[in-house]
This record gives structure tokens, sequence and C-alpha cells, in this order.
């Protein structure tokens, strides 16, 4: 089963990151997205996928965020990327708000990634 998750999961992580640096990117550059298909429907499905095979993975490996300091530096994370992420992309007021929380958003996910293939805390 764990085979058939981990392509999943790792796929949807890079189409997620994909869809959210092209919505950025759209953004920065003062064109926003209009179709609601491709704004809200497709990013929120990809997550979803992303977030449930994660979960369905720990669950089949026994791994526990309260016994895996990686995992919960790992969930930590995810809830910051999403601020950083909603931020970014709706809430930010200024321009330069929206910049700033785009990169650290990207540089959140890029921890993230580091965390996954080190399973380390601090990866650094």
């Amino acid at each position: 089963m764990i085979s058939i998750l981990f392509p999943i999961h790792a796929g949807c992580a890079l189409i997620s990151i994909s869809l959210f640096i092209w919505r950025g990117l759209m953004m920065w550059v003062g064109r926003p997205l209009k179709r609601r298909f491709l704004r809200r429907t497709l990013p929120d499905t990809i997550d979803t996928v992303f977030l449930a095979s994660g979960i369905i993975m720990a669950f089949l490996l026994e791994i526990s965020p309260l016994d895996s300091h990686w995992l919960a530096a790992k969930i930590g994370g995810l809830l910051l990327y999403i601020v950083l992420g909603a931020v970014a992309l709706k809430y930010g007021r200024s321009r330069v708000v929206k910049r700033g929380c785009f990169i650290a958003a990207v540089a959140t996910f890029a921890y993230l990634m580091m965390l996954a293939r080190g399973m380390v805390a601090v990866p650094f």
C-alpha cells in the first residue's frame, strides 16, 4: 500500500508547489487568475489528496507526531506554509506583504521537502 501512496504523495507535492508558484507569479506580475477552476478547485483537490495520502501513510507506518520530532516539525511547517500562502495569494493588503509571504512560503515548502527527505527536525 505504501508503494502506491508514496508516489501519489510525492506527485501531489510537485503539482501543489508548481500550482502555487504559478499562481504566485501571476500575482507578482499583476495578472490574477479569473477562472475559478485554476484558482480554487484544482489546487484544493490536489492539496486534499496530498494531505490524505500523508495521513494514511503515517497511520500505516504507525508514525505519531508525538513520538517523531520530524513529523511534528513537518506539521508545524505545513501550518506555516498554509498561512503564508493564504496571505500571499488572498489576504495580503499590499504588494510588499504579498511578495514577502510568497517568498517565505516557497522557502517553507523547501524546508518541508528537506524534512521529508532526511526525517530529521533540523535538516541543515
